[in-house]
């Protein structure tokens, strides 16, 4: 065990934050954090235009030769584009019309007949708006800057129970247009901690496409938390900072209308005092015994009926031992190997469907390395926990291993005195695993 007139405003996207296990993913409402990294009280100042500006009243847009900008968001409009040759103050703002468009004044400068400012629609109605930044563009004429209401921020939270557990903080006034600029440090106990600053990921959350970054932790880390800063272009100050633990995140899951999720929140809480306890100092929490199910369990292929959880080889020719990284994962050592030293293997997944019809992936190759102890052995990475009684077969100069992750569980529970810590942990993974695969099903 390891380790103007009818403006039309944009549609606004609502974030939410979510519980996966596996592929499937739960809205469980909006946790949104709201930015406290830029001041809209702080002095006037003056400021040269570039990507992730922040502008409010008062404050000069500094600018030194032609510089384009859209001043008007609205498609009904033309996309209306202006060319600034010198400094711009932005004197006042105001609504412009009741289709929830603010602009803000830029004096007795008109850019157009009709514009006298920046048009930009206010994506959240009840929101008083602080000021708008620059979301895009290179400031000519064939890319002028484009603006905005709202700076990047942390919107929401959540985290995935996929092959490992995923702590993904996701960014709001996030576009492909200025994605690249933000960056995100990771502080604390995730495999992603320190000072390199990571770009931001286009992921589908809850149907949507939101722009964020994961922390990856160990089970044993469940309850530390990861601190989240973002950074936008050359700043070398965070514009906005959410640090949560996984922990944290389950007990604010609401899970009293979903017997499932609400089992999957308490067996992944469970496993990961169990790791804490496991891999450190901690007293061993108390587990249900699943020995029988674990020891006992029957799967049945047509005519055949056979153990679901033990390994389909002698115990004396190879041995299943699980990793429990940041990401799940498991090794077969073989005795086979002491005898060719060949260093390739394969391995295929085997599934059933709902005809129980025997349905078999195809191969992926594996290379030997050093394992425990300074034995060779084969690993097969990132395990879902939905995957822990699922069979794989190892095939090495011509020999098949097959066996399921619990196959270690199994190997647990059939030994005379196994450890108490052993006996935790398998109990805690077989809960971890039916919980996640009956709320995928």
């Amino acid at each position: 065990m390891k380790r103007s007139g009818s403006r039309k405003k944009m549609t606004a996207i609502l974030v939410t934050a979510a519980l996966a296990a596996g592929a499937v993913a739960v809205d469980t409402g909006a946790l949104s954090v709201f930015s406290s990294g830029i001041a809209a009280h702080a002095a006037s100042e003056e400021k040269a235009p570039a990507l992730g500006t922040f502008y409010k009243v008062g404050d000069t847009i500094a600018v030194t030769g032609a510089t384009w900008f859209v001043i008007d968001d609205d498609p009904a409009s033309g996309n209306p584009v202006v060319k600034l040759e010198s400094n711009l103050k932005i004197t006042a703002y105001e609504s412009s019309d009741t289709d929830n468009q603010y602009i803000w004044k830029t004096g007795d400068t008109m850019f157009t007949e009709v514009h006298n400012g920046f048009y930009i629609t206010r994506r959240d109605s009840a929101a008083v708006p602080e000021g708008f930044y620059i979301t895009g563009g290179k400031g000519t004429e064939s890319a002028p800057f484009t603006v905005g209401l709202g700076v990047p921020k942390f919107s929401s939270k959540n985290i995935t129970l996929n092959d490992g557990i995923g702590m993904n903080f996701i960014v709001d006034e996030a576009y492909e247009s200025n994605a690249a600029d933000l960056k995100v440090k990771l502080s604390g106990k995730c495999d992603e901690a320190g000072d390199e600053l990571h770009e931001l990921e286009l992921r589908t959350v809850g149907g949507k496409e939101v722009y964020c970054v994961t922390a990856n932790v160990t089970a044993d880390n469940m309850n530390s938390k990861i601190t989240a800063q973002l950074y936008y272009g050359d700043n070398k100050t965070p514009i906005d900072t959410l640090a949560f633990s996984v922990n944290e995140y389950l007990d604010s899951l609401d899970t009293k209308t979903d017997k499932k999720l609400d089992a999957l929140v308490k067996a992944t809480r469970q496993y990961g005092k169990v790791s804490e306890a496991y891999f450190g100092s901690s007293t061993l929490p108390k587990v249900k015994d699943h020995s029988d199910e674990i020891v006992n369990s029957k799967t049945v292929f047509g005519e055949y009926s056979f153990n679901k959880y033990q390994p389909m080889f002698d115990p004396d020719t190879a041995l299943i031992s699980l990793v429990l990284n940041s990401k799940l994962s498991v090794r077969l050592y073989t005795a086979k190997y002491e005898e060719t030293h060949h260093d390739v293997a394969a391995y295929d997944i085997w599934t059933f469907d709902e005809n129980n019809k025997l349905n078999i992936s195809p191969f992926e190759v594996i290379y030997a390395f050093e394992g425990a102890n300074g034995k060779v052995c084969f690993e097969i990475p990132n395990i879902m926990p939905t995957q822990l009684g699922t069979t794989f077969n190892v095939n090495y100069q011509g020999t098949d291993y097959l066996f399921t992750p619990m196959a270690w569980a199994y190997r647990i529970m059939s030994s005379e005195k196994p450890l108490d810590k052993d006996v935790a942990m398998a109990n805690a993974l077989y809960e971890y695993f039916i919980a996640a695969a009956d709320y995928a099903d």
